[in-house]
């Protein structure tokens, strides 16, 4: 009988429709991005809606992230050799300008546009780490998601930015 009820559960698991999410999270592959409403570190309004025309490289990030630390200088590079594609780095808790400028001047290099958000943008873009990267195209519709850092994860997000800006 338990068995009967377990199989019988598995299909019904098994027929409902499912999203594409990336192994580790993040927005469904293949959808619009969610907004992402912010503001940059010059204190002027971020809205990804708004943001259309060019692909893009969103990366979440947070001041005691010691991954991120390490991935922002990568992200900067990868931002001077595909300057067709926006990089925005996206601050994921709520923290002061100042302490969010401090961690970028401490970098060897960041991506050049920062994003601060008042929090809650791991629940909306769904993603269960730090740092995660998100590749949307012109249009903001998610293509890739990349859940922590690693050299094997940069060279992923090197590919699909060739990849895309060969179309």
């Amino acid at each position: 009988m338990l068995l009967r009820s377990l199989l019988g559960m598995s299909l019904l698991l098994l027929s409902l429709p499912f999203a594409v999410y990336a192994a580790d999270g993040g927005p469904e592959i293949g959808r619009s991005a969610p907004n992402l409403i912010g503001r940059t570190l010059d204190d002027k309004l971020y809205r990804l809606k708004n943001d259309r025309g060019s692909p893009k490289v969103i990366n979440f990030f947070w001041v005691g992230c010691k991954p991120c630390r390490q991935e922002m200088p990568e992200l900067a590079k990868l931002e001077q050799q595909f300057a067709g594609v926006k990089f925005i780095s996206v601050h994921s808790q709520q923290e002061s300008p100042e302490a969010v400028m401090k961690f970028v001047k401490s970098l060897a290099g960041a991506p050049a546009n920062i994003v601060l958000t008042s929090g809650g943008v791991q629940e909306i873009f769904s993603y269960t780490g730090l740092p995660h990267t998100i590749v949307l195209d012109s249009n903001n519709v998610v293509l890739m998601n990349i859940s922590g850092y690693t050299p094997d994860n940069m060279q992923k997000l090197s590919k699909a930015l060739q990849q895309l800006t060969k179309n």
